[in-house]
C-alpha cells in the first residue's frame, strides 16, 4: 500500500491503523427500558502509521516530514490500496522518532494524523436586511412629524409672554397705546367696507 504525506512517500510503513468513531449522545428517558441513543454525526478519521525511514535520502525525509508537524498546517495524503486511491487532507497529531545505534541511515518513526475538514465560511448578518422598507419609510415620517409638531409647540411657546410677577400696573399705559393703535387701524378698515356698499 502505498501512502505519500505531505509531499514524502512512506514506501517502508510497518504498520496502519485506521480509526473511526461515531458521537453517540445517550439520554436517559423516564419510563423507557434502556437509553435513547442520538447520533451527532462522526468523529474525524484517524489514521497512525508506523514504518522506517532507511537510506541517504532518510534524514531529508525525516526533516520535510518534521517540518509539516511543527507547521501545524494540514498538509496532502494520498494512498492507494487495491487499485483505489484516497486523496484528503490531514493534520499531523503525533510524531514519535527513534534511531538504532549503529544505524545512522535508518530512522523508525510513528506518525498520527487526523482528517482535516475545511471550516465554513463565516455567516455575514446584516440585521436590516430582514425588515419590510416600508416600516423604516413609516418610521421616518413619523420622526419627521414628531420634529415638526415640537418646532410648532416651540413656536406657540414664543407668541406667550409670561408677565412679571411685579407691579401689574406698570404694564398698563403699553396697553392703552397699542389699544388706540388697533382701534384706529380697525376703523380706516371699516371705512373702507362702507364704500363697497
Amino acid at each position: 500500500m502505498a501512502v505519500e504525506l505531505g509531499g514524502i512517500v512512506l514506501e517502508r510503513l510497518t504498520h496502519v491503523t485506521v480509526g473511526e468513531r461515531a458521537r453517540i449522545v445517550h439520554h436517559d428517558v423516564p419510563g423507557l427500558s434502556g437509553e435513547f441513543a442520538q447520533t451527532l454525526g462522526r468523529l474525524a478519521v484517524e489514521v497512525s502509521l508506523r514504518g522506517i525511514f532507511y537510506g541517504p535520502g532518510a534524514v531529508d525525509d525525516l526533516n520535510t516530514l518534521r517540518t509539516a508537524y511543527l507547521q501545524h498546517a494540514p498538509v496532502d495524503f494520498f494512498t492507494e490500496s487495491v487499485g483505489e486511491g484516497y486523496f484528503t487532507q490531514v493534520l499531523i497529531s503525533r510524531l514519535e522518532i527513534s534511531q538504532r545505534a549503529g544505524y545512522l541511515d535508518q530512522f523508525d518513526f510513528a506518525c498520527d494524523v487526523v482528517e482535516y475538514v475545511e471550516p465554513p465560511e463565516p455567516v455575514i448578518v446584516d440585521p436590516l436586511a430582514a425588515l419590510d422598507t416600508g416600516l423604516l419609510e413609516d418610521a421616518a415620517a413619523f420622526v419627521d412629524d414628531v420634529q415638526n409638531a415640537l418646532e410648532q409647540v416651540s413656536q406657540l411657546a414664543d407668541l406667550l409672554s409670561t408677565p412679571a410677577f411685579g407691579n401689574p400696573v406698570e404694564a398698563l399705559p403699553g396697553i392703552e397705546s397699542g389699544y388706540v393703535q388697533a382701534a384706529s387701524e380697525g376703523t380706516a378698515v371699516l371705512a373702507e367696507i362702507r364704500k363697497l356698499f
